[in-house]
């Protein structure tokens, strides 16, 4: 019996369906789902003309930034660093072009190899640490010299310059006395930053670090500026402090460690070594630390492991002798 002209119709139109659709959801699945573009979020950075001079201005006001733009993958961080010839050599021996300050790590950080990661985390902290340090030195250096100018010591506070009360306020202060006030108006070594940054962020992969710029672990108890820990206690309420930018983050830690009781210990060693004329150096200043972490001793051997292993220690003499960070916290004669 021979077939319908309709119903062969039918059955080419049915075949010819199911061939279209298979061909449609090949089609849908790899342009909607197999083949996606991955997007990263853009990165800002400003180039620092220094001309590998330390003596450059430190305010977030006269900071001369020659170049301003932006990049989205680890290796456009790298190639940046080498187009301004800033590397770890070269920021030791103070013949960099220019610093580069990134405000956060890549959205691909994560996935470097270790080493690339390591040696790409170092120099965006460095220079970082250095402009962060740098203005504290600004800071210092007019507070001393007013103190030799004007006999500031026998100054009541309600006379003090404004710009002095507003560091004062900055730092917590409500003495009277300079010297103490110089005891917080002090930078932290390199080193010492490094490392702390380094364990506390895992390099730069952890989530506070790629989400929130929190590079340095500090805590928070606002819900609205902190990110909640995964394997936080149930009883605990603390978050991971988040920042705009790792400048921002690196400002808080060092004002943290300025300012906090809990590190009046750091400081009062630091005010010992800088009355004897010697450099800081993040090994030995790490051991007034303890109260940083919960972990205490173990926390600050891992420190020191961190500076020993990576050969952080040269990275506290790029400041010499001459420079203000030698200065003797007495008042100058």
């Amino acid at each position: 019996m021979a077939q319908s002209p309709r119903l062969h119709v039918f059955f080419i139109s049915l075949l010819s369906f199911f061939i279209i659709s298979s061909y449609l959801i090949v089609f849908i699945k790899y342009y909607f789902f197999d083949h996606k573009v991955i997007k990263y979020n853009p990165i800002n950075y400003n180039v620092i003309n220094t001309s590998g001079d330390t003596n450059i201005p430190k305010t977030d006001t006269n900071i001369k930034k020659i170049k301003s733009d932006f990049i989205n993958i680890s290796s456009e961080m790298d190639e940046i660093f080498k187009e301004n010839n800033f590397n770890r050599q070269s920021f030791l021996d103070k013949s960099y072009s220019n610093l580069v300050i990134f405000s956060s790590l890549p959205d691909d950080f994560s996935e470097l190899e270790t080493i690339k990661k390591k040696d790409l985390f170092i120099l965006v902290l460095l220079s970082v640490i250095f402009i962060e340090n740098e203005k504290i030195l600004d800071e210092r250096k007019k507070i001393l010299q007013w103190w030799t100018d004007t006999e500031g010591e026998l100054i009541d506070r309600d006379f003090w310059p404004d710009w002095l009360k507003e560091i004062s306020a900055k730092y917590n202060f409500k003495e009277k006395n300079i010297g103490n006030l110089l005891m917080s108006v002090d930078i932290v070594p390199p080193s010492l930053a490094l490392a702390q940054a380094a364990v506390e962020s895992g390099w730069g992969s952890s989530r506070y670090a790629t989400s929130g710029n929190a590079v340095f672990g500090q805590r928070t108890f606002d819900e609205e500026s902190g990110i909640i820990p995964k394997k936080r206690e149930e009883n605990e309420i603390f978050l991971v402090k988040k920042f705009s930018s790792i400048s921002e983050s690196a400002s808080s830690y060092i004002k943290n460690l300025n300012t906090h009781v809990a590190y009046e210990e750091f400081r009062e060693a630091r005010k010992k070594i800088r009355m004897n004329g010697e450099n800081f150096e993040g090994l030995f200043l790490v051991n007034f630390l303890k109260n940083y972490s919960e972990r205490r001793q173990e926390y600050i051997k891992d420190i020191k492991e961190i500076i020993n292993t990576n050969n952080f220690q040269d990275l506290d003499n790029i400041y010499d002798s001459k420079s203000l960070i030698n200065q003797k916290l007495s008042k100058p004669k």
